[in-house]
């Protein structure tokens, strides 16, 4: 099968429409000439060095990311730090790199609906709902709510929280409700969706990058759980990689093996 870029991104912009991102944002085509012949596609949650590396060594001439690979303007490309590094790399190893980032978190079945689903949540619906490009279009917006199969105590959530998410560690309310159904989630950095989840009914809102007061703040309403942005996000690498095979079953498409998480716990 012969495909070129322009194919892969149209897959993908179907799935999750390019003009849903922010306006702050820098998704879509980072390097390379949608004309391309494409190899095979790595995908990943961060484009790195390694990963560019991976993709090389592989012979996977796409790369997809979550994140864009150049978010702030670049002046210089003297590889003196590790974007620079990855764009000269990328370009003279002669990769197309595509990111896919809150276009893919505005979608039901993006980045917040993929932890809805690993929780396996019971009638999921946007929590912070968007206009969407037209009338006809599925429901879009940032972050999902849902509900448990069963009430469970809040220690027994939490609990499930580590075995869904792989944490040895995350940084939670005290538990001041004995109990919790209904549960609100935004992958990566969530906090600007606080009053939405207040407003959803739900017991805990699982996201990423809380600020310190913002656990005083939401007492006695609801509590945070914060379970890390990569990991809040790293389900994403398989619905792209899912959306691709589902079209494209015989083609090379793969996900990365590099941990590209940039924070450890100690």
């Amino acid at each position: 099968m012969r495909l070129l870029a322009a194919d892969i991104i149209e897959v993908l912009e179907q799935w999750a429409p390019w003009e849903l991102q922010e306006e702050w944002d820098n998704s879509g085509l980072c390097i390379g000439n949608p004309a391309t012949p494409v190899s095979g596609i790595l995908v990943c949650l961060d484009c790195t060095p390694e990963v560019v590396e991976e993709a090389i060594s592989g012979g996977l001439n796409m790369i997809i990311s979550h994140h864009p690979l150049i978010f702030k303007g670049l002046k210089s490309l003297k590889d003196t730090t590790p974007v620079e590094r990855t764009v000269a790399r990328a370009i003279r190893g002669n990769l197309v790199v595509y990111s896919i980032h809150t276009n893919a978190d505005k979608i039901m079945d993006g980045v917040s609906g993929a932890m809805g689903r690993a929780l396996n949540l019971q009638n999921i619906s946007i929590l912070a709902p968007e206009s969407c490009l037209n009338r006809d279009a599925a429901p879009c917006g940032l972050g999902v709510v849902g509900d448990l199969e069963q009430p469970m105590l809040t220690e027994d959530f939490f609990n499930l929280l580590k075995t869904t998410f792989s944490l040895q560690h995350f940084k939670a309310s005290v538990p001041f409700q004995r109990q919790v159904s209904r549960i609100a989630l935004c992958g990566g950095s969530g906090s600007s969706l606080i009053p939405y989840a207040l407003r959803s009914g739900a017991g805990v809102y699982v996201s990423a990058d809380f600020n310190y007061h913002s656990y005083f703040e939401t007492v006695p309403q609801i509590m945070l759980a914060d379970i890390g942005h990569y990991e809040s996000e790293a389900g994403v690498q398989d619905q792209i990689v899912n959306q691709l095979i589902k079209k494209f079953p015989t083609f090379a498409v793969r996900k990365t093996e590099i941990f590209t998480n940039p924070i450890r716990y100690y």
